[in-house]
């Protein structure tokens, strides 16, 4: 054996350590920045390695119009109807298929994202495909520290640092980048969940409406608060009269239900405002579900059943069972000790939002995407502390991006 053969190992070994030991002696915001800057590169250079491969395998949907340049590639797909409400508002008058059921249109995005692309294009000039991917990496920023500050304050700094790693650096982090409403959508939540863990019910409040009109999936925040607060009711119960930090005052209590009934209103506001401007009761619906067209056929829908419907059309029986396992399984492990060392805001909110995403939402290639406010749970110590698991993880943020860039952006929609 050479010489180069025995010490390679310890050589590798040693960058790892040099490495760990460079992000635990920066400041905090100066190794997320890190981690975040270079997942970004290496999303950008996934990006570019797929770019010139568009005129042969992106779909003629992918990209409306005649713009082909790098800039629209960050900004096909769902960018799109990004871009349409961004310069020309919602349809009054939905489109309608061939069988004159509601096609597929903007109604299904929610206005805060290509809203505030608006305004920085009026105000700096800029055209959406330069500020749709501008405004997602600055949210996608302020998500990454948020996320940082979540799992710190429960489980330590290392398990924050890895949690960041999963997030900016994994299979999905390319969409931390591109014209969708994710990172803005993923900045919101992690503000909020601060936010109650601060007990700040006015920044909650704010945090939470702009999260309802962003992305699907909002009412889960004020879900979670709703269970913290009957906890600590329950528990101001027992010790009344005893000097407690389970104190529940009146006044909190009565901003708490001001805080969760807003956002409840604010969850259900959007199909509301969509059948008042088109007419039609179940506008919003109606567009959802031409999604599932494709999938499932057209089908009505009834909440806790779209999971069971396409495992059983696509798996029959054995699908089913597969779902089950998964109703089962995950809230075991959330209940497991390790993970719930990430605080019980995030456990109770990773529980809200999963049973969100399962009872209204249909299992397809968006899904991974739609799980992304779960990042938190990246810095469970059951997956961190282990070195195998630690890089078992690592190897597959760093192989599975390249395979969902090309899947999940060039191929077909994430």
């Amino acid at each position: 054996m050479s010489r180069l053969d025995g010490t390679l190992p310890e050589t590798i070994a040693s960058g790892r350590r040099r490495v760990l030991d460079l992000a635990t002696s920066l400041p905090a915001w100066a190794a997320v920045l890190l981690v975040w800057t270079g997942g970004r590169i290496v999303s950008t250079f996934w990006l570019a390695l797929a770019f010139p491969l568009i005129g042969r395998a992106l779909p003629e949907n992918a990209i409306w119009g005649n713009g082909h340049g790098f800039l629209n590639f960050l900004t096909a797909w769902d960018g799109q109807y990004y871009e349409q409400i961004s310069v020309h508002g919602y349809p009054t008058t939905l489109p309608l298929d061939a069988t004159g059921n509601v096609a597929q249109n903007a109604w299904a995005f929610l206005p805060a994202f290509p809203f505030t692309i608006r305004m920085l294009t009026a105000s700096t000039g800029v055209p959406f495909d330069v500020g749709a991917p501008a405004i997602a990496l600055v949210a996608g920023l302020l998500a990454t520290y948020l996320l940082h500050r979540l799992v710190r304050d429960r489980a330590g700094s290392s398990a924050a640092m890895w949690a960041v790693f999963f997030f900016t650096c994994g299979p999905l982090s390319f969409l931390l980048q591109v014209g969708y409403a994710e990172s803005m959508f993923l900045a919101l939540t992690f503000g909020a969940l601060l936010a109650l863990e601060r007990r700040r019910y006015g920044l909650l409040t704010v945090l939470g409406v702009v999260a309802a009109f962003t992305r699907p999936g909002a009412l889960a925040i004020p879900l979670v608060l709703g269970v913290i607060a009957l906890v600590r009711y329950v528990r101001a119960r027992r010790t009344e009269g005893v000097r407690s930090l389970d104190a529940f005052p009146v006044a909190e209590r009565v901003r708490v239900v001001a805080a969760g009934l807003t956002m409840v209103v604010a969850g259900f506001a959007w199909p509301v405002i969509a059948s008042h401007v088109t007419g039609l009761p179940n506008a919003y619906l109606e567009t959802e579900m031409s999604w599932w067209v494709n999938f499932i056929g057209r089908v009505d829908f009834m909440p806790l059943t779209p999971w069971f419907l396409i495992a059983a059309r696509w798996l029959g029986v054995g699908g089913v069972l597969i779902v089950v396992f998964l109703l089962v399984s995950y809230p075991v492990w959330l209940l497991r000790k390790s993970t719930r060392k990430l605080g019980f805001t995030t456990v109770v909110f990773s529980a809200s939002y999963a049973l969100y995403i399962f009872a209204v939402s249909l299992p397809m290639a968006s899904t991974p995407r739609l799980l992304m406010p779960l990042a938190p749970l990246f810095g469970s110590p059951e997956l961190v502390a282990k070195p195998w698991m630690r890089w078992t993880l690592v190897t597959c943020a760093v192989l599975g991006q390249p395979v969902l860039v090309a899947v999940l952006w060039l191929l077909g929609p994430p």
